[in-house]
């Protein structure tokens, strides 16, 4: 797999919710973090997405906010 991201966060689906249009996808990274994506349910059935399974977080954003109390 090569993508032009250069955030790729390797971990696990822990959660898929799915609706008619869209699917969330919640992902368990390293350190107990995670990550929630939502993509199309087509999207989510064409890939075969299940709980447990691998995937990749890619992240590409031309700015990240960050905030402090």
């Amino acid at each position: 797999m090569e993508v032009s991201s250069r955030n790729q966060l390797k971990g696990t689906i822990k959660m898929l919710k799915k609706g008619p249009v869209n699917t969330e996808v919640t992902v368990a990274i390293a350190g107990g973090a995670e990550i929630v994506s939502v993509i199309t349910t087509y999207s989510a059935e064409k890939m075969n997405l299940r709980e447990g399974s691998e995937v990749y977080a890619l992240i590409k954003a031309s700015e990240v906010t960050i905030g402090k109390d």
